[in-house]
């Protein structure tokens, strides 16, 4: 479900905060420094040597070695967060550090950029301020050569459906500045590949709502036809089921903005009835149309939606 209290919201927040802040320390500490710091061995011997840490100049002291961090910690941070503040100080005191930090840079994966846009949309209210922000932090993942993440499945796609409910939530309608998002979110595209097929569909969609030409040049986009997966609601598992749902959430969101916006396809249509009988059989409530809800409540009232749970595909 996605409505849960704002309390269990800021401990699960505080959980996986304390799991980030250690790894971005571990990274952010010189390589030559960490034997010292992190391994026990040497906790002793780091009192007696009197070395500062270049950044604060205090005495460097022992800390507890750093196990590996799964990358579902940040979609989960993503999701709690309770302000937009709160998620952009993080992304900006990462993205501060030099590309050379691979651990860090590397971390990032297209689907944090992807809950990160749903969740600006959905349950911040800040899609255009972190939209700003990653493209003017698009070049340093490129050059940290983790530029791929700016993909059409996870970046693009997500871009364009978020605009659509942005826009119909605000009564947003200008066909010149519509276009010209649309191909500025474009140029940050630098993974093209078009596994779905449901880029050319969301484009069409944007444009019909807002009144701009379908036919909007995207180059190096191939040309594929449009395919959902599709799930047997009857013979599979309760368990194999839900993961379905976890795993397709956000294709879900969008199918449904195609239904809502744009033209009617038999694969969109097909997917869609399928992940709703899914959702009944498993007595789960319909997210996108609580998503909906929410932008339009944001639309309003610029807060955070306190009441939006840590989406399932943080999960993953």
């Amino acid at each position: 479900m996605l409505k849960f209290s704002s309390r269990r919201c800021a401990s699960t927040f505080q959980k996986a905060d304390a799991k980030l802040d250690q790894f971005y320390k571990y990274h952010a500490t010189q390589a030559s420094l960490r034997p010292w710091i992190y391994r026990p061995r040497n906790s002793n011997m780091l009192l007696t040597l009197d070395l500062k840490d270049p950044d604060s100049d205090a005495p460097l002291k022992p800390r507890a070695p750093v196990r590996p961090l799964s990358r579902k910690t940040l979609n989960t941070y993503i999701w709690s967060a309770q302000e937009a503040s709160q998620l952009l100080d993080l992304l900006h005191k990462w993205t501060s550090l030099t590309t050379r930090k691979t651990g860090i840079w590397h971390y990032f994966t297209a689907s944090h950029l992807q809950n990160i846009l749903f969740a600006s949309t959905f349950k911040l209210g800040k899609l255009s301020s972190f939209l700003k922000h990653l493209y003017l932090w698009r070049p340093r993942f490129v050059e940290a050569q983790n530029g791929a993440i700016f993909d059409v499945e996870h970046f693009f796609n997500s871009v364009v459906t978020c605009q659509l409910h942005r826009n119909n939530a605000r009564n947003l309608s200008d066909a010149a500045t519509a276009q010209n998002k649309l191909l500025t979110a474009w140029n940050q595209v630098t993974d093209k590949n078009n596994e779905s097929g449901l880029t050319s569909h969301l484009v069409a969609a944007l444009a019909k709502q807002q009144g701009f030409a379908p036919d909007v040049p995207l180059p190096g986009l191939p040309e594929v036809p449009l395919v959902l997966p599709t799930a047997d609601v009857k013979q599979w598992s309760k368990g194999k089921l839900a993961s379905f749902l976890s795993e397709n959430r956000f294709r879900y969101i969008m199918a449904r903005s195609l239904l809502e916006y744009g033209n009617l396809t038999p694969p969109v249509v097909d997917f869609v009835g399928s992940y709703k009988a899914i959702m009944k059989k498993l007595k789960r409530p319909d997210i996108y149309e609580e998503y909906v809800v929410n932008a339009k409540t944001l639309a309003t009232v610029p807060t955070s939606v306190a009441n939006a749970a840590p989406h399932p595909a943080a999960e993953k």
